[in-house]
C-alpha cells in the first residue's frame, strides 16, 4: 500500500512539474514574440526621429542663412533713423524687417525645441531598448535555470518511480509466492489432518488388534512351556 501511494505521488508530481516546463517555455516563446515586436517599435522610433532631426536641421540651418543674408541687406533692422552715404536709413523699411526677422528667431527656436524633444525621445527610446533587453535576457537565462533544475527534479522522481514500481512488482511476486506457498501448506495439513483422522479413527481397534496378537502369542508360549 505504500508503495502504491508512493508511486501515486511521483506520478502526481511528474505531471505538475511536466505542465510547469510547458508553461514557462509558452512564457519564453511569448517573451520572445514580445521583445522582438519591442525591438522592431524601438527601431522604427529611432529611424522616425533620426529622420525628423535630419530634416529640420537642414531647415534650420537653411533658414538661418537666409536670415544671415537679410541681416547683411542694406536697411537691415537696426536703429538709426537718418540716410548716410552707405544706409538709406529708411525708418519705416527698418523696422518692417525687423519685424520679419523677429518671427523668424521664434520659428528658428521653435525648430531648435523640436529638435531638442526629438533628441531627448530617441534617447529614451534607446535606454528604454536597454532596459527591456536586459531584463529579457535575465528572464531567459532564469527560466532556462529552472527549467534545467525542473528537468533535474524530473529524472530523479522517474528514477524513483521506476524503482518504487520495481519494489512493487518483487512485492507483488512475493505475494504470490507466499499465498501459493499457504496454499500448498493448507493442502499439506489437510492431508496431515486427514492422516490423523485416519490414525485417530483406528487406533482403537488397532491397540484390540494388538492386545490380541499379544494374548494369543501368550497363550502359544504357555502351550510350548506346558508341553515340555
Amino acid at each position: 500500500a505504500d508503495l502504491e501511494k508512493t508511486i501515486e505521488y511521483l506520478n502526481k508530481e511528474i505531471e505538475a512539474t511536466t505542465a510547469a516546463v510547458a508553461e514557462m517555455q509558452n512564457q519564453m516563446k511569448r517573451a520572445g514574440e514580445n521583445r522582438e515586436a519591442e525591438n522592431g517599435d524601438y527601431a522604427q522610433t529611432v529611424s522616425d526621429q533620426r529622420m525628423t532631426q535630419m530634416i529640420l536641421e537642414k531647415a534650420l540651418a537653411r533658414m538661418k542663412q537666409v536670415y544671415a543674408m537679410l541681416q547683411a541687406e542694406p536697411g537691415a533692422p537696426h536703429v538709426q533713423m537718418e540716410a548716410s552715404k552707405d544706409d538709406p536709413g529708411n525708418g519705416p523699411a527698418s523696422f518692417a524687417k525687423y519685424k520679419k526677422h523677429a518671427g523668424g528667431n521664434r520659428i528658428v527656436s521653435m525648430i531648435e525645441e523640436v529638435i531638442k524633444d526629438s533628441r531627448t525621445a530617441e534617447d529614451d527610446a534607446i535606454r528604454a531598448e536597454q532596459d527591456s533587453q536586459v531584463a529579457y535576457d535575465n528572464f531567459m537565462q532564469d527560466s532556462n535555470r529552472a527549467i534545467a533544475t525542473y528537468g533535474e527534479k524530473m529524472t530523479n522522481m522517474k528514477s524513483s518511480e521506476a524503482t518504487s514500481k520495481e519494489d512493487l512488482s518483487l512485492a507483488q511476486s512475493d505475494l504470490k509466492a507466499a499465498v501459493a506457498s499457504l496454499g500448498e501448506l493448507h493442502d499439506e495439513a489437510g492431508t496431515l489432518h486427514k492422516s490423523c483422522d485416519f490414525i485417530m479413527d483406528t487406533f482403537e481397534a488397532r491397540q484390540a488388534a494388538r492386545a490380541a496378537e499379544m494374548e494369543a502369542l501368550n497363550e502359544a508360549k504357555a502351550i510350548l512351556a506346558g508341553m515340555k
